[in-house]
């Protein structure tokens, strides 16, 4: 008997195998995707390279270099004119007995805050960076967040408040505050991870300059 083949049968085989390589292609696209993104990831962040804390006119200040990295979402919303915000967040953590002394007393508040408003102006094509009643402009995107970046002579706390000699420590961090946002914004970031943007916590060791 001579065997052959149908046209439906051969409209069969050509839809099957059509069928496979479309499967084989969205495998391949899905590993893509699960590689490509830690590496986008990866790209963008907050780092805090440097911290350290002196004494300036009877005041600790922070002084700290750190870099930050936008992703795409961040990006595109600053592009469309949303602004963002930076919180610098500085707090003493040792030694551990003030804690216990700072709950029965509470007579300063040892942690201190700083804002950084970062906006961007489509018909100057400028970036601003606005920190309490001063403002800067800058022509690029990186300019405007090496301004965040350098955190100079940050007053965080008067010397007097702790012990001459005594050894302590704080820390410092940098982070997006998403609870700047316009409120839309505010329910949209919740579980995102491309608003999740901090640095870690970077120590500052320290000796007390104030009264004996």
């Amino acid at each position: 008997m001579t065997g052959f083949i149908t046209p439906y049968s051969a409209n069969i085989a050509v839809e099957s195998s059509v069928l496979r390589w479309r499967v084989v292609f969205a495998c391949l696209l899905c590993v893509c995707v699960f590689l490509i993104r830690p590496v986008l990831a990866a790209d963008s962040g907050i780092t805090i390279h440097s911290a350290l804390l002196q004494v300036q006119d009877d005041r600790y200040v922070v002084n700290a270099s750190c870099t930050i990295q936008l992703n795409p979402v961040l990006d595109d919303v600053l592009q469309k004119g949303v602004p963002l915000y930076f919180l610098a967040e500085f707090e003493l953590v040792k030694p551990r007995w003030y804690w216990a002394y700072r709950q029965m007393a509470s007579w300063f508040d040892s942690t201190a805050r700083q804002e950084y408003r970062l906006s961007y102006n489509a018909l100057t094509r400028k970036y601003r960076v606005a920190r309490g009643g001063l403002q800067q402009n800058f022509a690029t995107l990186q300019q405007a967040l090496a301004a965040i970046c350098n955190i100079s002579n940050w007053p965080v706390m008067e010397v007097n408040l702790l012990s001459k000699g005594r050894q302590y420590e704080g820390r410092l961090r940098l982070l997006l505050n998403v609870q700047q946002l316009p409120k839309p914004f505010q329910i949209n970031v919740i579980g995102s991870s491309e608003w999740d943007l901090s640095s870690d916590w970077k120590n500052v060791a320290f000796v007390g300059a104030g009264a004996e």
